[in-house]
């Protein structure tokens, strides 16, 4: 039931080039923002045909009284790994890589890698799929008490790669490598370094040269700083306190979002995820072939007929529906792409909190014919 809103999806969309205009749009976000106390909220919809209407409604800064427009990025979140999943399609195509090459490969040598769980075993498209048994950094006691210790003598922490990995080593792998799913920013790092060590260059320059600069995808910056220029504040529920700014005096976010690195770690706009899904199922960033094996890709549970998570991508409605989320404190996405119609559809906030993006998508794509 957690994905049936993904199932129904833009089942039923036509492609139509008229079906949806700007002021249709936004008085829809208008409705939205209003009844679920969001201080902004932007979405894109790109048409088969190429066409794409966009909006921005609310407040970039409340504070300020900045109106919120549909062309300055914020954090994606986790809608980064899709970018992060294709790049590395793309070095298996060059032949720099396999899918089933071993982990251990490329990282056997490094201090670290052997205490991982499944170390011996995790292949390429066991981390490109959270196949790997590896549990997530931030569900670890560790990480939360190092966060807030940081956060409160410095105001905002950081952390590298090596740092979030290793509050996950030495543990009990949550199932055996490929026989399995379990949503792992951890593994997300560890493919970052794997394909550092394959290449012998860095993740943000790779990205650049093979995708967002061949893409004209100029909203999409990789986040390299606890106060990236130009980003809008974010805000957070505190319940019955109202929301919250995420931003302190000097412009810091109290988790440095440098720290998401290959874990997400981009900021973005509507308008580039929906250009990117295009042009990755249109075969523009991959091969159809390799696009097809992203999708197919991954375990898929009996028990969820229809779902499963291939390479980067959460893929629903048997095949049909492409899609992912992103969440950083203080900001929401979603981006999906509906393969039979070739309609993508994406949205944005910045609040975060009790918000059901799925939901609003959802009302979004019945505007659609």
């Amino acid at each position: 039931m957690r994905h049936s809103l993904l199932v129904l999806l833009l089942m039923s969309v036509t492609v139509s080039a008229v079906a949806l205009d700007r002021p249709a749009l936004v008085e829809f976000l208008e409705t939205e923002r209003a009844a679920h106390n969001m201080p902004g909220l932007r979405a894109a919809v790109r048409f088969a045909d190429g066409e794409e209407v966009r909006a921005a409604v609310g407040f970039a800064d409340i504070e300020a009284e900045i109106a919120l427009d549909d062309t300055t990025p914020m954090p994606g979140g986790s809608t980064g790994k899709t970018f992060v999943a294709a790049l590395v399609c793309l070095l298996v195509e060059d032949g720099t890589l396999s899918l089933d090459d071993r982990a251990a490969t490329w990282l056997g040598e490094t201090g670290w890698y052997a205490r991982l769980p499944n170390a011996d075993s995790m292949r390429v498209r066991d981390l490109l799929s959270h196949s790997s048994g590896i549990r997530d950094y931030s569900d670890t006691m560790g990480f939360q008490v190092a966060h807030a210790w940081r956060a409160l003598r410095r105001g905002s922490s950081y952390f590298t790669p090596e740092e979030l990995i290793d509050f996950t080593l030495d543990r009990r792998a949550l199932f055996e490598a490929g026989h399995g799913f379990a949503y792992s920013d951890t593994g997300y790092l560890v493919l970052g370094r794997l394909l550092e060590a394959a290449t012998g260059g860095s993740y943000h320059e790779l990205l650049n040269e093979r995708i967002l600069q061949p893409l004209s995808l100029e909203h999409v910056v990789p986040v390299v700083t606890s106060n990236p220029a130009g980003v809008p504040p974010g805000y957070l529920d505190g319940g019955w306190f109202g929301l919250s700014r995420n931003l302190d005096a000097k412009g810091r976010m109290k988790l440095d979002p440098a720290t998401e690195w290959t874990g997400g770690g981009l900021n973005t706009t509507p308008t580039m995820l929906v250009r990117f899904y295009a042009a990755l199922a249109e075969g523009r960033v991959v091969q159809p072939a390799t696009f097809t094996a992203m999708v197919n890709g991954g375990y898929k549970d009996p028990a969820e007929p229809g779902y499963h998570y291939g390479f980067g991508l959460f893929v629903t409605a048997d095949g049909e529906t492409i899609s992912h989320g992103g969440r950083w404190p203080g900001y929401r996405s979603r981006v999906l792409h509906h393969l039979p119609s070739g309609t993508s559809v994406a949205v944005q906030t910045n609040r975060d909190g009790k918000v059901d993006l799925p939901a609003l998508v959802q009302r979004l794509a019945a505007l659609l014919p």
